[in-house]
């Protein structure tokens, strides 16, 4: 067959095999998945995929050996969330006193190509605004739409964002961000041979504000017209959405209906709808696509939630804090450290702030130490 597929069909023809043979799922790991979706996307660049696979020709035929490689180089393991592996990686970094490891796992490790690519293809409208915004020249006449104006800020701000990261050297990483998290540990007299990892959460944090709830996230493009209030959960991720005071005495709650607190959808959620202290969510596969989240007591305070696969591209791309509670000593004693502004990027899940140590926590909601 000689017809050349474009990037539009190959990634719907990806999608329709994800959504129609479950067993084509179990075949790709994460990295390669989430590799393959940025891969896909990237044709939507002119030259981008010429300059990593030259002249490859995409039929059906090439199709199939990249399936048929997946398979044999991948097996049938377990889906692994590229978040989730970031937090355990970030953690044996530290554990093993790693700092090769610990700056290879941030945004600060891509070259110059890598995050030009990540940034000119980013689907998040919170990030393209900022540059949008430092924009200093006179957009074109014909500019009228928010694409036009991020082709333009891009164009001629990348460079400028570029050398803002490029500021943050492995040596000034090391000193103000890894060295300080050991020396904390440190105070704590941690053994690391004994220190168990017990959770890598999302940390969504939520507050009360123009009558309604507010949950931590970033806009999708302003193209998709997407509803504002949407909030997108991946499937074998965990969640850990944590009302503040300014919630008190609104119940927050996530059902198969906007408003009907008798449609309350409970599997894969702890603290659904108590009103009180974090709710924790995990879902599956048998989780339904969409949900609501609302307030039993107060009409229209919430909005829809989509939950997706965490490679099914087709969302946007936010930057999300992710927790990681450590236990330690005996009697077990619980500690935190805070990854902030973790994205997807084509090297996998990426932190892009400066890690924080939390420091000792009374054990969160719906955790449990490990038996020794």
């Amino acid at each position: 067959m000689d017809e050349f597929f474009s990037s539009f069909t190959m990634l719907h023809l990806l999608i329709h095999i994800q959504k129609n043979f479950k067993f084509v799922k179990k075949i790709f790991s994460s990295d390669f998945r989430l590799r393959l979706g940025f891969l896909l996307f990237s044709l939507v660049e002119p030259g981008v995929f010429s300059r990593i696979v030259p002249a490859m020709r995409f039929s059906l035929i090439n199709i199939t050996i990249i399936l048929s490689a997946a398979f044999f180089a991948k097996g049938l393991g377990g889906q692994v969330h590229p978040i989730e592996s970031l937090g355990r990686n970030f953690f044996e970094s530290i554990k093993n006193k790693d700092f090769n490891a610990y700056y290879n796992l941030s945004i600060f490790s891509l070259n110059e190509q890598s995050f030009k690519f990540f940034l000119k293809n980013i689907r998040n409208q919170s990030m393209r605004d900022h540059v949008i915004d430092a924009h200093t020249l006179p957009f074109p006449a014909d500019a009228n739409t928010s694409r036009q104006k991020w082709d333009a800020a891009f164009l001629h701000n990348w460079r400028i964002e570029w050398r803002h990261l490029a500021r943050a050297t492995p040596e000034s990483i090391k000193n103000e961000t890894f060295i300080p998290i050991l020396r904390e540990t440190n105070a704590y007299g941690f053994q690391w041979e004994t220190v168990r990892l017990l959770a890598i959460e999302i940390l969504l944090p939520v507050n009360w504000q123009n009558e309604r709830f507010e949950i931590k996230g970033d806009l999708d493009l302003e193209e998709n017209q997407v509803n504002p209030r949407t909030l997108f959960l991946d499937r074998s991720m965990s969640y850990r959405i944590q009302p503040d005071k300014s919630t008190y005495s609104r119940a927050l709650m996530f059902g198969t209906d906007p408003e009907d607190s008798d449609q309350a959808f409970n599997n894969g959620i702890i603290g659904n709808g108590s009103g009180q202290g974090d709710i924790i969510i995990r879902f599956d596969e048998n989780a339904p696509d969409k949900l609501f989240y609302f307030c039993p007591d107060e009409a229209n305070a919430g909005g829809p939630v989509v939950i997706k696969q965490y490679d099914d591209l087709d969302k946007p791309n936010q930057r999300h804090n992710l927790l990681l509670t450590l236990a330690y000593g005996s009697p077990q004693r619980a500690f935190q450290i805070l990854l902030k502004d973790v994205l997807l990027t084509p090297n996998g899940a990426l932190y892009c702030g400066r890690p924080k140590w939390i420091g000792e926590v009374p054990l969160p909601r719906g955790l449990n130490f490990p038996e020794l």
